[in-house]
């Protein structure tokens, strides 16, 4: 029995020199090593000829060119002729750059009610006395855009005043014609560049009478500038 356990002993003592001599940790290779100092080239701050370096900035430095902040275009219109020579008399005054931007468009302008065609102005003259017993007014004879004989029931200059005339000559019986004659208007936009902040000028654009119905003052896309 002795004789067994000092065979354990001594294989247990060869087993732990075995391992202490084997062993070794293995580095980290992730570990950078440390820049060794040098405590013998060290000096005081207040050495003399001693100057402090900066440490290097690795941010971007702000460009050298200043970059200009984007206008803001703005488009005023449509307006007729006398209130756009008014407004851009206006952006003059105001030291306000404004390009003038025309349109030739048709507006309905009046609104014909009659009857045609009558082969002879005696069967128009007929046709009138008739309509006129109905109690309708203002009935006369004239010709139609194409030179033909009609009795003309009224020449209205608002669209709704024809539609009232249309409805009561319907009560009446009488199926008559409408013809809607046009003009051609110039009509013209300007278009701004207001530097920002443009908040206050374009509140001033939108207070302004310019002389005329339906005028907005609309953000727009800005044109690109010209190369320089």
């Amino acid at each position: 029995m002795r004789r067994w356990l000092f065979a354990v002993l001594v294989l247990a003592n060869i087993g732990l020199l075995m391992w202490a001599s084997w062993y070794r940790e293995i580095p980290d290779e992730s570990l950078q090593p440390r820049p060794l100092l040098h405590p013998e080239l060290m000096v005081p701050l207040n050495t003399p000829g001693v100057a402090l370096r900066a440490r290097k900035n690795d941010r971007a430095e702000p460009p050298l060119a200043v970059v200009k902040p984007r206008p803001r275009c703005v488009t005023v219109g449509p307006l007729p002729s006398t209130p756009a020579d008014q407004a851009a008399t206006w952006f003059g005054n105001e030291k306000l750059e404004a390009v003038r931007r025309t349109e030739e468009t048709k507006v309905e302008s009046s609104y014909w009610i009659y009857l045609a065609p009558f082969a002879t102005r005696k069967e128009a003259e007929q046709r009138k006395k008739e309509i006129e017993k109905l109690g309708v007014r203002d009935v006369l004879i004239m010709q139609d855009p194409h030179g033909a004989i009609a009795v003309s029931l009224g020449l209205y200059t608002q669209a709704d005043n024809a539609r009232h005339r249309m409805q009561e000559l319907a009560e009446k019986g009488v199926k008559a014609q409408q013809e809607t004659r046009y003009r051609t208007e110039t009509t013209s936009w300007f278009d701004l560049r207001l530097p920002e902040p443009a908040d206050e000028a374009v509140g001033r654009l939108r207070a302004q009478d310019w002389g005329a119905a339906g005028v907005e003052v609309r953000d727009a896309p800005c044109a690109p500038d010209a190369p320089g």
